[in-house]
């Protein structure tokens, strides 16, 4: 029977083990010690401080370890005559500031007690002798982490077949396969994830994901990528005004701050690459996105490629692609009132769509009046709107809930008056 912990090491759980790492250095370093001719000799006498992050994780099939830590160390050196009295001695302190999972390039900041010329011979060889042999422990760090803190948490097979961190057994634990269809019906792909990297920020260490998702549209290319990058037809299907251009190396700002990045590259019909982050993600830290239109027959598909997306954050940022992207932009303006170059579509067709290709102006009524309609089954939920022909304010019979409903009757109707001028606008500049 499959053990119910963690079927195939395949969910995320985490440890922190920085205490154990802390007692591990001053352990492992205190015992360094070095000699060399001319009687010199040096040695690490205690192990100051240890501080940032030391965590272990389990994630589809694989033990990882992501630390980062400054530690603090002093030292004591001596020099020896031939009878063996001790002509000189020196003692001092040595600061690393970045023992990390991700690096074997150490600095080592040496201070020393007295640094009178005559010491230096001391220093410098606790620099040439003494770092290697603490660069040598650092490095066997990782191992050592997962073989003493991983046995419990990476659950190895039944038949003694090994793990994905080398804990026990000597084949690893292979993960299953995702797989990824596209989505012919309209709603995103299921989307995919690749394997765990981990990214970096100033106040920070943090595993990351990314995420693939396929979705396709009645449209051409060339309208869904107005849809994504002009700036009127984006403030209405995020419901908020909206700072975007179709020009690389400008700055974006959607659904009222929330979501910011830059256009990295732009090639018009085809091509949207953008940084991309959520406010809440840790200060300074953008993942990359990027949207590819192929233009097909009678739609176009848009394959969703994101990188660097916060662990944490996965499930969350897939379902908002779906909710607050797709499902937005189709809620909006709906599959057939989309002021859509009507198909069929010439796969190779220019990137830049001609001014007849744009909507008329019953076009764009319908489309408001789809988005009015909307808003209103919203407000009142109880009210059939499929027969109505013109705008009624709600009846108010003194209740919260009345009031309420207007509210929300009177935002919908000022936003649909909005969508239409500027989708006017547009239609004439155009054309």
């Amino acid at each position: 029977m499959a053990d119910w912990r963690n079927v195939g090491n395949w969910h995320w759980k985490e440890r922190n083990c920085l205490e154990w790492a802390k007692q591990y250095f001053k352990e492992t370093l205190t015992e360094i010690e070095v000699s060399g001719n001319s009687g010199y000799s040096a040695s690490v006498t205690s192990v100051d401080s240890v501080e940032g992050d030391v965590d272990l994780n389990v994630r589809k099939g694989r033990l990882i370890a992501i630390y980062d830590v400054e530690i603090k160390l002093s030292w004591s050196a001596s020099k020896k005559e031939s009878d063996g009295a001790v002509d000189d001695t020196l003692s001092g302190k040595i600061t690393v500031p970045e023992v990390a999972h991700d690096t074997d390039d150490y600095i080592y900041d040496i201070t020393t007690s007295d640094s009178s010329s005559s010491k230096l011979p001391l220093k410098d060889f606790v620099r040439r002798r003494l770092t290697p042999e603490i660069t040598k422990a650092f490095k066997g760090f990782t191992d050592v982490l997962k073989e003493k803190n991983g046995a419990d948490m990476f659950i190895a097979e039944k038949d003694g077949g090994a793990n994905a961190s080398g804990v026990a057994g000597t084949e690893p634990t292979k993960a299953p396969k995702e797989e990824k269809h596209a989505d012919t019906s309209g709603a995103a792909g299921a989307g995919g994830s690749s394997a765990v990297s981990v990214a970096k920020t100033k106040s920070a260490t943090f595993a990351t994901v990314s995420i693939d998702q396929t979705v396709e549209l009645k449209c051409s290319a060339d309208d869904l990528f107005a849809i994504l990058t002009d700036p009127q037809r984006v403030s209405v299907w995020t419901r908020a005004p909206a700072e975007i251009q179709p020009k690389e190396d400008t700055k974006f700002k959607l659904f009222g701050g929330h979501i910011e990045g830059k256009m990295t590259k732009i090639k018009p019909g085809k091509l949207i690459e953008q940084t991309w982050r959520v406010a809440s993600w840790p200060a300074d830290h953008y993942s990359n996105v990027s949207f590819e239109l192929e233009q097909l027959s009678s739609s176009t598909r848009l394959v969703l490629k994101q990188t660097g997306v916060p662990f944490n954050e996965e499930s969350a940022t897939k379902a908002n692609w779906d909710k607050y992207y797709w499902n937005g932009i189709k809620g909006t303006f709906g599959t057939n009132r989309l002021p859509f170059t009507p198909p069929p579509y010439k796969v190779s067709a220019s990137s830049t769509p001609n001014a007849a290709d744009w909507a008329t102006t019953s076009d764009i009524l319908e489309s408001v009046q789809y988005a009015v309609d909307s808003a209103e089954r919203a407000a009142n939920p109880r009210r059939n709107l499929r027969k109505r022909k013109t705008r009624r304010r709600p009846t108010n019979n003194n209740s919260y809930f009345s009031h309420a409903n207007y509210a929300f009757w009177t935002i919908g109707t000022a936003s649909a008056a909005a969508a239409a001028i500027a989708a006017a606008a547009m239609y004439y500049i155009n054309s």
